[in-house]
């Protein structure tokens, strides 16, 4: 038996029936916390915060929602949990070390054991309970390091990038 087709009758049919089938994730439309849709609740928490932030793109880390914008050359991320209240503010500013706003912390980095490795990457994180730098800082024939500030520019300590623990909201660096 040989059947006969037109390709383009095939590619149409083919379109046809992946637009009629549903999504196969069912989580997506029944859960308010992806990206795709955020309660207003977030949206209002995010202002009260940042009135200006704008190009605001929301994604969900662990129980999380996170609303990431730019403004001034520097990248935000904005934490809050589930009931909306705010839980952190990690702002990078990449390898641009005349970003940051501590000048306790500009002045010891080129001063430390590492200022003079490269920087790779700065992030300011504000929690609930501390506030402090990461600096990503690489060096040939050197593991690569993050090195912890406060922000008095006391360094807290280094720790080899591929052993830092992803910093969430509720993590302790000391």
């Amino acid at each position: 038996m040989k059947l006969s087709y037109s390709i383009p009758a095939f590619l149409f049919t083919m379109a046809a029936i992946a637009v009629a089938m549903p999504s196969c994730d069912s989580n997506e439309h029944n859960d308010p916390y992806t990206p795709s849709r955020v309660d207003a609740a977030f949206d209002d928490a995010l202002k009260e915060q940042f009135p200006d932030a704008q190009n605001v793109k929301w994604e969900r880390n662990s129980e999380y929602r996170v609303a990431e914008f730019n403004k001034n050359g520097v990248g935000y991320d904005v934490w809050f949990d589930k009931t909306t209240a705010w839980a952190m503010t990690e702002m990078d500013y990449g390898k641009d070390i005349f970003l940051v706003p501590d000048n306790a912390v500009t002045a010891a980095f080129p001063k430390g054991e590492y200022g003079t490795w490269t920087i790779d990457d700065i992030t300011h994180y504000k929690q609930k309970a501390s506030e402090f730098y990461v600096f990503e800082v690489e060096k040939a024939g050197s593991a690569d390091m993050d090195v912890f500030y406060t922000t008095d520019g006391t360094m807290i300590k280094a720790i080899p990038s591929d052993t830092a623990p992803d910093i969430l909201p509720t993590t302790s660096i000391l």
